[in-house]
């Protein structure tokens, strides 16, 4: 798995670059989007978590040289997805700390490379509808 922050320490520095845009790129996998998210559910709850993740993708795609557009950058419905999971997670396991509960997210889920299939009946990834606006699960839900 990728290098995630292993201490609290870390951790702020890694959210840090992060919300400044100065994360560098490389270092932005899927894990660490889990891994921000997971301390985002833990810190402020799902509704503030998906706003934050929300605003503070779309800055950082910019900081880094992207863009946010119907075909790349931002994609809605799978940041709402992930944040609702990593909820419904942190119900379920309720650890002690952000750290730790960041930490168990990442490696619980970023190996599952197909967990969008499990719960869409259709490629979420291209989907330009789905990128603009929350699609819920159409195969199972969430919870």
């Amino acid at each position: 798995m990728d290098s995630l922050p292993g201490t609290e320490f870390q951790l702020v520095l890694f959210l840090r670059a992060f919300d400044t845009g100065t994360l560098p790129k490389s270092a932005w996998t899927h894990a660490a989007h889990i891994f921000t998210g997971a301390c985002m559910v833990h810190t402020l709850g799902p509704s503030a978590a998906e706003a934050y993740m929300r605003d503070a993708i779309r800055r950082y795609n910019l900081a880094v040289g992207g863009q946010n557009t119907a075909t790349s950058g931002y994609h809605e419905t799978i940041t709402l997805f992930w944040v609702k999971l990593l909820a419904a997670h942190h119900r379920a396991t309720q650890p002690a700390s952000r750290l730790a509960f960041a930490t168990e997210a990442a490696a619980h889920f970023a190996p599952q490379r197909d967990l969008l299939t499990r719960f869409y009946d259709f490629d979420v990834v291209t989907s330009i509808e789905a990128r603009q606006h929350w699609i819920a699960p159409t195969l199972q839900p969430i919870d």
